[in-house]
């Protein structure tokens, strides 16, 4: 009988060893993860896997730091200069006798000062207005103190000891586009120079948590975005606006995916201002101790093609990525090394990112001794029992 027992316990534990790859687990193990890439050649889409080091960790960091609106230039956008679709106001006086813009004569036969205001004249797509008495006059790219000298100069063969004033009444050349949820506006420089706070107000303002709330800032190929609560904390990001700007706010509570042998497996909110991995695996509840893998904590991402090193760009091109797309990547951390807590405080957490712990092999294995455990007691407990009848 003792000999039935063993042999029933040596099957059910080969039994155990056979299904021991198909255990319930958590997620990839850290060799299922890091082997991928290896030893799927034909999979699609491949993973790109990053080990995070120090250099690894502050180029992101420094990725990050471009986004600031300082690294931007910052000079008045607004230099006064005419352009087409620009309204202007010109006033001419001409001293006595004013025999150009003058029509009452006195009684000695002089005639007396004249201030003569003419119709607001809108630039024209040429670049130009109409002035009476000298036709059309080109005063796109000059400033309005350039445009009265010249009317000085010419109007002075007609008229006596003429004197202009140029001024812009209406800017339609020199904006900035503000867009923000249901409302966008055109908003005119002016000398004062408007900042980007301004043009947030001439949109009255946000209507959501400022946490929350993105400023995006396109100035020609550039496109810079902050957390509209970074942006109030920091002046010297309240950059100086330039003409044909358009700033946009969004609102997009931010978030990250938590997996795999953590304290909470959830989706997580964080605000636009951005927080560090080592904040994000903080927000989870930590590694948990009897099940995960301290070398194998990873960070799934979607990485934009344009954002790869440069040494490594051809090789994805060749397989089939090209700017504008995003290349399946993973940054896999090794915990145990005690320098990788200071890389987990420079690596930034993007939105949308997922965050897997893996279980450690000690975990599975311990699995495997329960699972044996659950099969062997029932043959024990039967044997136990008829011997016991036999007995």
């Amino acid at each position: 009988m003792k000999s039935s027992y063993f042999n029933c316990l040596i099957a059910a534990s080969l039994l155990c060893l056979s299904a021991c790859s198909s255990m319930p687990t958590s997620g990839p193990s850290r060799n299922g993860i890091t082997g991928s890439a290896s030893n799927n050649q034909n999979a699609t889409p491949e993973i790109n896997i990053v080990d995070l080091d120090n250099q690894t960790a502050q180029a992101l960091y420094q990725k990050q730091k471009q986004q600031y609106f300082s690294e931007l230039e910052n000079r008045n956008g607004y230099h006064n200069i005419i352009n087409s679709g620009d309204i202007l106001d010109i006033t001419v006086w001409e001293a006595a006798p004013a025999v150009l813009f003058g029509n009452v004569i006195g009684e000695n036969g002089s005639g007396t000062p004249q201030l003569s205001r003419l119709p607001e004249q809108t630039v024209s797509t040429g670049g130009t207005v109409s002035i009476p008495f000298l036709g059309l006059l080109r005063v796109a790219g000059k400033t309005p103190e350039a445009v009265q000298n010249e009317l000085n100069r010419r109007l002075s063969r007609m008229a006596n000891k003429p004197q202009t004033i140029v001024r812009i009444i209406q800017n339609h050349s020199a904006n900035v586009t503000v867009i923000r949820q249901g409302k966008a506006v055109r908003m005119p420089l002016t000398s004062n120079g408007e900042r980007v706070l301004d043009a947030v107000a001439a949109v009255g303002g946000i209507n959501e948590r400022i946490q929350d709330t993105t400023v995006q800032l396109t100035r020609g190929k550039n496109v810079k975005s902050l957390s509209f609560e970074y942006l109030i904390k920091h002046p010297n990001q309240n950059i100086t606006l330039q003409a044909g700007d358009v700033l946009t706010m969004m609102h997009n509570p931010y978030s990250f995916t938590a997996l795999g042998a953590v304290g909470n497996n959830k989706e997580i909110y964080f605000s636009a201002s951005g927080i560090s991995l080592a904040e994000a695996l903080a927000r989870t509840g930590g590694l948990l101790d009897n099940r995960s893998d301290a070398r194998g904590v990873f960070v799934f991402r979607y990485q934009p093609f344009e954002e790869l090193p440069e040494s490594i760009r051809p090789y994805w091109h060749d397989k089939g990525y090209d700017y504008g797309m995003e290349v399946p990547t993973v940054y896999r951390v090794d915990l145990t090394d005690p320098e990788a807590m200071f890389r987990l405080q420079r690596f930034p957490m993007r939105n949308k990112d997922m965050v897997y712990v893996a279980n450690a092999p000690l975990s599975e294995f311990q699995k495997f001794l329960r699972l044996i455990y659950s099969v062997t007691a029932p043959i024990t407990s039967t044997i136990n029992s008829i011997n016991d009848l036999r007995n």
